[in-house]
């Protein structure tokens, strides 16, 4: 594994992080050097450079055409090379003021310090790159995602244009085919390195739009290369500083080198992106990514991502310290290596099991963001997601109500705030609350018609099946509006990159069993919480409303209806066992207080219902992916048993039938065929073997230690 970019220890002793002034300070005794010091030590050479040099611009454009597309080589003479060298900094710290606003949702004002120089500087284009490739994903119209293509082409041009030129043909051949050297960067000036950073930056940004906009083959391949070419920039680069902190740490002075916050946060956020997403990915993904040149190390990623903001200062300090406020050289990309740690720690451990999940750390970076940023639609949507996964969702609605409240520029960011809440309405069993949202979204989003349709419709049907204060009337209304919504569900499907998506595909088939059940479900609310992988999220009251659900849906199908008089019988038989057994793990798991009797009784009835799935599951018409899901039940509810070994057994099984596709459960015409929701389930099995094989680790450590113990206290005794 690469050296870890900062050598100094935490602990809870540690003093706070020393102030600005402090940390420029250069000490040649200094062994434990990190790179936020090295970088402000660059830094501090700026001073010594001419500032604010008119910029000309560039020389093959005449004046009025600069708002026009670059042409693919532009040629820059040494007039405007030095002008760039001499005002880096300065524009970035332009640019740093604009991502800031940016950050704390004011963005059209962000926006007007971008584009008047977008054509010109190398982070004014980045900046109003980065701005519209957010504003495509968040949107996906296809103007919007062509326009931050286009954008992304001009940035990727103007960084080419500051990249150090090979003297040969032959060395131009070689650095593409092979990439930039160590030694080449170390012979590279301040804005060479920069420009080289950016054009990986760039090249990647525009490898994910073009992969999602163009859905050709050959085109997933030349940015798949593209990709590629990146990351080993990334990594080369990465060397480079690895290599500075070495002479740093022996003592040597290395501010000449040039190496800047701002070049060590791109360099990081990259190496720490790349490291961290290659690790979540299926087993069998992996050994292919790797196979053609790409590594993947977490813990390094993740040490990567904290030391660009120096939390590992704050490591066992009462959650009360935070960092003092930034400079103005604070890293550029600071904050997007903070997002990148709380899309970790808050989102997506909620989404996969993972098992490094450090809660204070994410608490104390998104306290410091919301200091800096209080109006930041990003840390209030981080906020809620935190109060949500805590259960706590009173709290949660009204931080994504005041995100709301708060971005009126770019309905998209409301779009992410209003998903949530349609959530949680769902989880609280508001249905017309539920319905506002999902109507709003399928108004103005343009993400997914189809799932908006399925849950607009879900909320009508749900509401006429339970809102006793509806007249007769109004309830058949209601569920002939939902039946409506149903038949339009399967032609709002879309394509990303030529495949259809696994959401879309799954409420699509549930549309159309509602409407083959003459127009019924059973379970939709839970069945889309549990798709949308918020089911967790129950608070302890909710858990018990909807144990006596399905305990009472399980009592009319076993005792009340005879299966041949109702269609699809055994999906339903089975779904309201798998909705209880997740039930009863989260009661097991959060009842902290509950009797042991009570414990032992809910323990009973969860293995009643894995086995009723079981022994079920190939009577199954429709629903194949339930059998699945509940085997991974099965073994989590074993991972809290601290049964290991059987819950690794029956992960590892469900993987092995999606490797050799043998999809052999159930009855139905479609039961060898992939089930719904494959790749989600995939994907949360990848990552429970990686905590399984954790928590195993630190299980034989603590047995270790108490047969240590227990042999110690017995000699003693035996000595007495």
């Amino acid at each position: 594994m690469p050296p870890v970019l900062s050598t100094s220890s935490s602990s809870s002793t540690k003093k706070k992080r020393p102030d600005g002034s402090e940390r420029n300070a250069k000490s040649s005794s200094n062994l434990t050097m990190s790179l936020r010091t090295i970088g402000r030590m660059g830094q501090s050479m700026s001073s010594m450079l001419p500032k604010h040099k008119e910029k000309p611009i560039l020389e093959e454009k005449e004046e009025g055409e600069l708002n026009h597309t670059p042409l693919p080589t532009i040629n820059i003479s040494n007039k405007v090379w030095e002008a760039a060298e001499a005002n880096l900094l300065e524009d970035i710290k332009e640019v740093r003021l604009a991502m800031d606003l940016f950050l704390n949702s004011r963005i059209p004002e962000a926006e007007k310090i971008l584009e008047p120089k977008r054509y010109s500087t190398l982070y004014h284009s980045l900046g109003h790159s980065f701005v519209l490739f957010l504003k495509s994903v968040m949107t996906f119209q296809h103007s919007d995602i062509e326009d931050a293509i286009e954008a992304l082409k001009q940035t990727i041009q103007l960084a080419d244009a500051f990249r150090k030129k090979n003297s040969s043909w032959l060395g131009n051949i070689t650095s593409w085919v092979k990439g930039i050297s160590v030694l080449e960067v170390w012979e590279m000036s301040r804005l060479h390195r920069h420009a080289e950073l950016i054009y990986a930056e760039s090249y990647l940004l525009k490898a994910l739009l073009c992969i999602i906009h163009d859905e050709s083959f050959v085109s997933f391949l030349r940015e798949g290369l593209h990709v590629r070419a990146s990351f080993n920039t990334y990594k080369t680069l990465q060397k480079f500083l690895n290599h500075v902190t070495e002479q740093a740490s022996q003592g040597k002075d290395v501010s000449e080198c040039g190496v800047d916050d701002h070049f060590t946060s791109g360099v990081s956020l990259g190496v720490g992106l790349f490291n961290l997403i290659i690790s979540l990915l299926p087993s069998s993904v992996m050994k292919v990514v790797e196979f053609i040149g790409f590594t993947n190390d977490r813990t390094y990623g993740m040490k990567v991502l904290e030391a660009v903001g120096g939390w590992e200062d704050y490591a066992g300090l009462p959650l009360t310290e935070l960092p003092p406020d930034q400079e103005p050289n604070e890293g550029l990309r600071r904050q997007f290596c903070d997002m990148a740690l709380m899309l970790y720690h808050i989102i997506l451990s909620k989404l996969i099991p993972l098992s490094d999940v450090n809660e204070d750390l994410s608490d104390r970076i998104l306290a410091y963001s919301l200091k800096l940023y209080p109006n930041g639609v990003f840390f209030l949507y981080f906020s809620g997601r935190q109060l949500v996964a805590r259960s706590q969702l009173v709290e949660a609605k009204n931080q994504f109500q005041k995100a709301i409240d708060t971005q009126k520029d770019w309905k998209q960011l409301q779009h992410m705030c209003y998903w949530e809440l349609g959530l949680i309405n769902l989880l609280q069993q508001n249905w017309q609350e539920s319905l506002d949202c999902y109507t709003t979204l399928y108004k103005e989003s343009n993400w997914s018609k189809a799932v908006y349709t399925y849950l607009q419709a879900i909320s009508l049907f749900v509401l006429a099946t339970n809102d006793d204060t509806k007249t007769p009337e109004e309830k058949e209304q209601l569920a002939k509006e939902a039946g409506e919504m149903m038949v339009k569900v399967t032609s709002a499907k879309q394509k990303i990159a030529g495949k259809s998506i696994p959401l879309e595909k799954f409420v699509a088939r549930k549309a159309r069993k509602f409407i083959a059940q003459n127009n019924t479900l059973l379970f939709p609310d839970l069945e889309a919480l549990n798709a949308f992988s918020a089911f967790d999220f129950m608070s302890i009251d909710l858990l018990h409303n909807n144990l006596e659900r399905t305990t009472k849906e399980i009592y009319r199908l076993t005792h009340e209806t005879k299966h041949e008089e109702v269609l699809n019988y055994y999906d339903d038989l089975c779904l309201s066992h798998y909705m209880r057994s997740m039930v009863l793990r989260l009661l097991i798991d959060q009842v902290k207080d509950a009797s042991t009797e009570t414990k032992v009784n809910w323990k009973k009835l969860h293995k009643e219902s894995i086995r009723c799935v079981m022994e079920n599951a190939k009577k199954v018409q429709l629903d194949h992916y339930v059998y699945y899901f509940t085997r991974y039940e099965e073994a989590r509810m074993l991972i809290i048993d601290q049964e290991y070994q059987k819950a690794k057994d029956i992960v590892q099984s469900i993987i092995k039938a999606s490797d050799k596709g043998q999809f052999n459960v159930g009855a139905g015409p479609h039961a060898k065929n992939k089930y719904s929701l494959e790749n989600t389930i995939l994907f949360k099995c990848h990552n429970c073997l990686t905590e399984i094989q954790a928590l195993s680790v630190a299980s034989s450590k603590e047995d270790s230690s108490s047969d240590h113990f227990s042999s110690a206290a017995s000699s003693i005794i035996s000595e007495k």
